[in-house]
Formats: structure tokens, C-alpha cells, sequence
């Protein structure tokens, strides 16, 4: 009887997501036939140390910004499904930024004071339409209620 021959693999890193092999950025195992292939058509490359390192690093970066773009989509519709409500009186004559921004983080909504804008003053009873940059051109309207109390 014959011994096998044991295959040989080599590992690469994908540079695309393939159906039954792996994710983009994930280092698999192939056979030699199969990764000229994947070479020839530039969704791989030979998973070494320095093209692992170079490779990887913007697939880290890209995954970081579109978390933090989901991030931001996520709090604007928790923004625009808001309405603050706001009591004005002679003691409390206007609703500054630093109001607006208390009353978000109370809420549990952290944002910066330069991030919302505020066009005019907010001194008149009535509901007005702020709106908050959260960064990637995503732009919320947030509403605000103004009660004389």
C-alpha cells in the first residue's frame, strides 16, 4: 500500500471576503493550486510577518471608522426621536447651548458644546429645531419645547 503524500498548505491573508474560506483580513490555509489562483486574481496575498503588519493596519482603521459611523447613526435617531422640554421665566429668561447639552447628558447622550447649532437666541416660548453635528456629515435635528413656567 502506498503512503500518502502529505498535502502541503500556505497560509494567506484574504484581501476579500470569500464564501467558504473567510473574511477579509483573516489568515486561512490553501492549498498551492488554490492560492496561485487567489494570487492571480489579488484576493490574497502570503501571510508574512511584514505584509500581515501592513496589510492589517487599515482593515483595523477602516473597521474602527465604520463602528464609529454606526455609532453616530445610532445617536441620531435616539436625538430625533427627543424633545426637551424647557421652562423660561424672568429667573430662566433664555436656553443656552450649556442647558441643552445637560439636559442631553441627563438622557445619556454625551455631546459637545460645539457640535450643536444654535441660530439666534432661544428666548420666546414656541418649539424650535436645533441641529447637532455628530461627525461623517451626519447631521440630527434635535426639538426643543419652550414653556413659560
Amino acid at each position: 500500500m502506498p503512503k500518502k503524500k502529505k498535502e502541503k498548505r500556505i497560509p494567506v491573508l484574504l484581501l476579500e471576503d470569500l464564501v467558504n474560506l473567510g473574511q477579509r483580513g483573516e489568515v486561512v490555509l490553501v492549498k498551492p493550486g488554490y492560492f496561485r489562483y487567489l494570487i492571480s486574481q489579488k484576493k490574497a496575498v502570503l501571510a508574512t510577518k511584514e505584509k500581515l503588519e501592513r496589510e492589517l493596519k487599515p482593515l483595523v482603521l477602516e473597521e474602527k471608522i465604520k463602528s464609529r459611523e454606526r455609532e453616530a447613526e445610532k445617536l441620531k435617531g435616539e436625538i430625533e426621536n427627543l424633545i426637551l422640554e424647557f421652562k423660561i421665566s424672568q429667573y430662566v429668561p433664555k436656553i443656552t447651548k450649556e442647558k441643552i447639552i445637560k439636559a442631553l447628558k441627563e438622557r445619556g447622550i454625551n455631546i459637545s458644546k460645539n457640535q450643536i447649532e444654535l441660530e439666534g437666541k432661544i428666548e420666546k416660548e414656541g418649539e424650535y429645531s436645533l441641529k447637532v453635528r455628530l461627525g461623517f456629515g451626519i447631521l440630527a435635528n434635535l426639538r426643543i419645547k419652550v414653556i413659560k413656567g
